[in-house]
Parts: structure tokens; C-alpha cells; sequence
């Protein structure tokens, strides 16, 4: 059984605001970043194909494939190169899960043609688990560059990586997921790369203390703001407050305003964390 265990991540931080000092304590359950469950995320190790993870093709003779040390997203990656559309051609690798609970799953992508799919599949209790994200590029066509150029379609950038990733909700009685990566019936070309997935919600706890404490603000990395205080009670020497269902893809900003006019800021996580 997957027993569901993390540790509580605090980060605390003082703010000298004119004559006030302001300190702010965050913490997470589960902690940000939270862990991807991959082994070799990122494709680093491993010598003709990644460690830890499946390379294959349903028909080995219509996908190449080819790993790269350099030039990836980060470093090492996988190509997917298919030469039909009789075949699929996949990075996988099987995970144990925890049942009834949401998480993210996503990989970045370069894809000069063709499609590539996430594929989320299981079997619970005989019935099929299945899950997709697509990414689609006419790049593969053969009109494609004498005739149309690729900026006149609905393509990616074929020089551009891009985060193929949805969210899902495993069933009640769900212990494990196989996730692929990869061509997907389709000729083509593409890039794989740092794969996830992990948990996709987290609760956030914030704590304020210090003289005048005015208002208090949480806003993520876009700047769209997740909680404001009412205006607190003269006087107001300590707030806390917690933030349940919080994406876990976000680091987020937490501002105290005092009553002097001054504002102390914390990010949660770190930006080298």
C-alpha cells in the first residue's frame, strides 16, 4: 500500500518596515516544489536510452529513435522520429499511485510534425483508466515549407519547447498508472523531454507577526491574487490563515501591509529551491 507521508515545509522571513518589524512564516502540505514520482525525470542517465524508463515502437521498423546528451529542454532528451502512421512510438514508465487523489502529468515537447500524445492508461478492476493531452503540428505535410508555409497553420513553433500536461483524478480503487509519451499514430518528428508527474494540490499556511499589522495578500508568479485579508483590527500583532487546493505548478508571493504604510514580502518557494 502507498501510505501517503510528507514533511511540512517552513519558511520564515523578517522584514524591517520603518519602525515595525514584520515576520512571515510559510508553510506546505505537501511541500513545494512537490516530488516527481519519475525515476530520471529529467532522461540525464543512462546510456543508449534513458535509465528507468521504456523506449519501443508497435512496429519497430516505422520509429527511430534517438537520445541526444545535449540540446534538450535541460540537457539530455529523447527523439521520436516515425516514418508512417502505422505505428506508435513511446517513452513509458509504470507508477504506484494513490488512489482517489488529483495529480499533474505533463512532458515538454518540440515537435516538428506529427502527433504526440500523454497517454494515462490502467487497468482498475477490469475497466480501462484512460487519460490524454495531444499536441499537433502540420510540419510532416508534404506541401509543407515549398508550398504552405508552417506559420500559416495552427502549428508550434517546431524550435519551441512547449509543456504537453493535463491534470487527472485517479478512480477509488486505483493503485497505479503507466504513462507514454510520444508519437502517436501519425509520421513525424518530436522531442521529449523532463517529464512529470506528481501531485497537482497543495495547502498553504501563512503566518504574520509583528506591531500594526494592516492587511495581508497571497498572489502567484502571474500576479493574480489567491486570498486578501479584510482590513485587520488596530492593533493586530499576529494573522494566520490557511489556503487549501492551491496548484502545486506555482510559487506564490505573500505581502503584509502595515498600518505605516510599509509592505513585507516573502515568495514561497524560493526561486533556487
Amino acid at each position: 500500500m502507498l501510505v501517503r507521508l510528507w514533511a511540512v515545509a517552513v519558511m520564515a522571513a523578517v522584514c524591517s518596515c520603518g519602525a515595525a518589524e514584520v515576520a512571515i512564516e510559510i508553510s506546505a502540505d505537501p511541500p513545494l516544489p512537490v516530488a516527481n514520482l519519475f525515476v530520471n525525470p529529467g532522461l540525464e542517465e543512462g546510456d543508449a536510452r534513458p535509465e528507468g524508463w521504456g523506449v519501443a515502437a508497435s512496429q519497430p521498423d516505422v520509429v527511430d529513435f534517438e537520445y541526444p546528451k545535449t540540446g534538450g529542454h535541460q540537457g539530455a532528451y529523447l527523439r521520436v522520429d516515425a516514418h508512417g502512421s502505422t505505428s506508435n512510438g513511446y517513452l513509458s514508465q509504470p507508477l504506484s499511485v494513490l488512489p482517489d487523489t488529483l495529480y499533474r502529468a505533463g512532458a515538454w515537447v518540440r515537435i516538428r510534425g506529427g502527433t504526440m500524445v500523454m497517454w494515462l492508461h490502467a487497468w482498475v478492476d477490469g475497466t480501462r483508466f484512460d487519460e490524454r493531452a495531444y499536441l499537433k503540428s502540420y510540419g510532416s505535410l508534404p506541401l509543407i515549407p515549398d508550398f504552405v508555409k508552417i506559420e500559416w497553420t495552427t502549428s508550434p513553433d517546431p524550435e519551441e519547447w512547449i509543456w504537453v500536461g493535463r491534470e487527472f483524478r485517479t478512480w477509488p480503487d486505483q493503485g497505479n498508472v503507466n504513462p507514454h509519451f510520444g508519437a502517436y499514430f501519425s509520421r513525424g518528428s518530436m522531442d521529449l523531454d523532463d517529464p512529470f508527474i506528481g501531485l497537482a494540490r497543495t495547502t498553504l499556511s501563512v503566518r504574520a507577526t509583528g506591531p500594526g499589522l494592516a492587511q495581508v495578500k497571497v498572489a502567484n508568479e502571474a500576479g493574480n491574487e489567491v486570498f486578501v485579508s479584510d482590513k485587520l483590527a488596530e492593533g493586530t500583532a499576529a494573522f494566520e490563515h490557511e489556503l487549501p487546493e492551491l496548484p502545486t505548478d506555482a510559487r506564490y508571493c505573500v505581502s503584509v501591509a502595515t498600518t505605516d504604510g510599509e509592505v513585507a514580502e516573502r515568495w514561497y518557494p524560493e526561486a533556487n529551491e
